[in-house]
């Protein structure tokens, strides 16, 4: 499938977008919640308070939807690049039991990742 550059783009921006905001919150609910109550430094407690002043749950929230957004995006990004990607086996790979392997176990890896999402709704 020719993907024009434009939706290439829009997808790798927003890729890009959902995993920094998963990332930061992440970072949030485990490095900033944290230091409201135990930092030394009163202005730290005051800026950890600050960030944390919309409640763990909206973090959470942030956190869940961002990382089911980006994992969507992820398989939107290899069904568009799956040519390519079977066209670079069938030129490194050179035993189709490999590829199939290969392609097996990337299938798993994405099932794997997918499901405690499902199950976290």
């Amino acid at each position: 499938m020719k993907v024009s550059l434009k939706t290439n783009l829009l997808i790798d921006l927003l890729l890009f977008v959902s995993m920094a905001l998963m990332s930061i919150a992440g970072i949030v609910l485990r490095v900033v919640r944290p230091l409201v109550r135990h930092a030394q430094e009163e202005w730290v407690r005051e800026a950890a308070a600050w960030v944390m002043s919309c409640g763990r749950g909206v973090w959470f929230k942030i956190h869940l939807w961002a990382g089911i957004v980006m994992m969507l995006l992820l398989a939107v990004h290899l069904i568009l690049h799956w040519n390519t990607i079977t066209g670079y086996m069938s030129k490194h790979i050179a035993s189709k039991g490999a590829r199939v392997a290969i392609t097996l176990v990337l299938f798993l890896l994405l099932v794997v990742s997918v499901v405690p999402w499902v199950f976290a709704l």
